[in-house]
């Protein structure tokens, strides 16, 4: 990361500028900023599926992204003063309880036809939407997982696997719904962005339990499913990058790690 080589954790300049951005990471903690990332790509899936219903070899398309970045906006400002002081989508801090899991269900399809519906789209695809559902509900299931950083040494842990086979096994089952499903309905994007995503808690399943397959197994599917959203509305990738770069800034001034990040920790201990 840039900032890390002009800002080296035992720089000067470094320990300067730690107090600005320690202040600003107790608004990003409280807010949830980091949960955006499910929360936007449902909607642009919503918005994406819409695209697709209007033409099947559409792609790379910038038509819509006034109303895509409404969207986006108007939803962000529901996350951040309804649902999120309710603790109505806390995907990733904590392990939900079953009727948890079933509001957040019910929140993310919400969200696919919030993002579907639009001026000449008043009715939702509900069969069309069913296989994101499905690719949803199987991260969210690996999200019941929450790691827990070691602010000493940087990294990243997770220490009661008793529900590993349960939820990975539910997990990857979904997944693999979601891509026949894909495929079933001819949509190129949930088949082949699934379809590369089952790996993830197929590894996590059958390999020894180490954190590192649980951080690919929570990242990667979501980061799979914001790229192939963003072939067909590459306007997605100016939030994306805008959060995931600002909050790796934050991360970094605070805890001296990078993350989010592409990376794993590779410790064996």
């Amino acid at each position: 990361m840039i900032i890390a080589r002009i800002f080296p954790k035992k720089s000067q300049n470094f320990k300067n500028a730690q107090p600005f951005f320690q202040k600003i990471s107790d608004s990003m903690d409280s807010g949830g900023w980091i949960r955006l990332f499910s929360f936007w790509t449902l909607i642009v899936a919503g918005i994406v599926l819409n695209m697709d219903f209007e033409n099947r070899y559409i792609y790379w398309n910038w038509v819509g992204w006034k109303s895509g970045f409404i969207k986006l906006i108007v939803a962000s400002a529901i996350y951040f003063y309804f649902l999120n002081p309710n603790n109505l989508w806390a995907i990733g801090s904590k392990k939900l309880h079953n009727k948890e899991i079933i509001i957040h269900a019910v929140i993310a399809y919400v969200l696919l036809i919030f993002g579907y519906v639009g001026v000449n789209s008043m009715v939702p695809d509900i069969v069309g939407m069913f296989p994101y559902f499905m690719a949803f509900l199987s991260c969210l299931l690996v999200f019941q997982f929450p790691l827990i950083l070691d602010k000493d040494k940087g990294t990243w842990n997770y220490f009661d696997w008793s529900d590993k086979i349960q939820y990975f096994s539910l997990s990857l089952i979904l997944m693999v719904v979601s891509v026949f499903l894909g495929i079933f309905l001819d949509d190129p994007i949930v088949s082949t962005a699934g379809a590369v995503s089952v790996a993830f808690p197929l590894v996590g399943l059958i390999w020894p339990n180490h954190v590192r397959h649980l951080q690919r197994a929570r990242f990667f599917p979501l980061f799979t499913f914001s790229m192939f959203l963003c072939v067909r509305a590459p306007w997605f990738l100016i939030p994306l990058g805008i959060l995931f770069f600002l909050l790796r800034t934050i991360n970094y001034f605070r805890f001296g790690i990078v993350y989010p990040s592409f990376g794993v920790d590779f410790l064996e201990d």
